[in-house]
C-alpha cells in the first residue's frame, strides 16, 4: 500500500511539474475568441551543434528532422482530438495539413529554412492561418550514444567500488546530447504568444511527450 502511494505521489509530482511549464496568456484569452480559427504548424526550426560525426550531413538532417517534427506535431494534436473530449478552456480550431502549409510557403520562398528565421506571425499570414504553432529545437551533441553508454557502464562500476554512504556516486554520469525544445501558439494578427511550453532540462529529451502535453494543456482543440 505504501509503495503504491509513493508511486502515485511521484507520478503526480512529475505531471504537476510539467504542467507548470506550460504558459497560457490569460489576459489575451479573456478578450479573444479562438473558436473556428485556422491553425498551422510551421516548419520546425532545427539546429544541431557540438561534436559532428565524421560523415554526417547536419544540414540535410536538420531539414529532414524539421519536416518530421512538423508532421508529428500536427498528428499529435489530431490524435488528441480524436481520443479525448474537448475541455472547457479549449477552443475548436481547424488544423491545416502540413502539406498545405508547406506548399503555400513554397510559392513564397525557395527553401522552407527561410521560414525558420522569419517572424512566425508573418509566416502564418502567408499561409492564411489565424494561429500558428512555432517550434524550435536545438540539439548539442557531445558524443555518440554508444560512447556515452560505455562511459556510464565504467562509471557505474567505479561508483560501486569507490562510492560510500556520504558520496555514493564519486563519478558523475554523462549523456550523448542535450536538447533545447520550445513550442509556442501565436496569434498571426497581433503576434502575441497565447500558449508556450518550454520544458525544464530533465524533460527536454522527451519530445513526443512534450507535444502530447502541449496538445492536452493548450487552449486549442484542433481538427481537420
Amino acid at each position: 500500500m505504501k509503495t503504491r502511494l509513493l508511486f502515485l505521489l511521484i507520478i503526480a509530482t512529475v505531471f504537476t511539474s510539467c504542467s507548470r511549464e506550460i504558459y497560457n496568456n490569460k489576459e489575451y484569452l479573456s478578450s479573444h475568441n479562438l473558436e473556428g480559427k485556422k491553425l498551422a504548424v510551421l516548419p520546425v526550426e532545427v539546429f544541431y551543434s557540438g561534436q559532428r560525426p565524421a560523415k554526417a550531413d547536419w544540414y540535410a538532417e536538420e531539414q529532414t528532422a524539421s519536416l518530421n517534427l512538423q508532421a508529428d506535431i500536427a498528428q499529435t494534436f489530431l490524435a488528441y482530438k480524436n481520443e479525448h473530449e474537448r475541455k472547457n478552456q479549449q477552443f475548436k480550431v481547424k488544423l491545416m495539413s502540413a502539406d498545405t502549409v508547406n506548399n503555400k510557403l513554397y510559392t513564397k520562398m525557395m527553401d522552407l529554412r527561410t521560414a525558420w528565421t522569419m517572424a512566425p506571425d508573418s509566416v502564418g499570414r502567408m499561409v492564411g492561418a489565424d494561429l500558428v504553432l512555432k517550434v524550435r529545437m536545438n540539439r548539442e551533441r557531445y558524443m555518440s550514444e554508444k560512447a556515452a553508454n560505455w562511459a556510464n557502464a565504467g562509471f557505474f562500476v567505479l561508483n560501486g567500488l569507490l562510492g560510500n554512504e556520504y558520496n555514493p556516486e564519486a563519478f558523475g554520469y554523462v549523456k550523448a546530447s542535450d536538447t533545447d525544445y520550445e513550442i509556442s501558439l501565436i496569434d498571426t494578427k497581433t503576434g502575441e504568444v497565447i500558449s508556450r511550453y518550454n520544458p525544464n532540462q530533465q524533460n527536454r529529451q522527451k519530445i513526443k511527450k512534450i507535444n502530447k502535453l502541449m496538445a492536452s494543456k493548450s487552449v486549442v482543440f484542433a481538427g481537420e
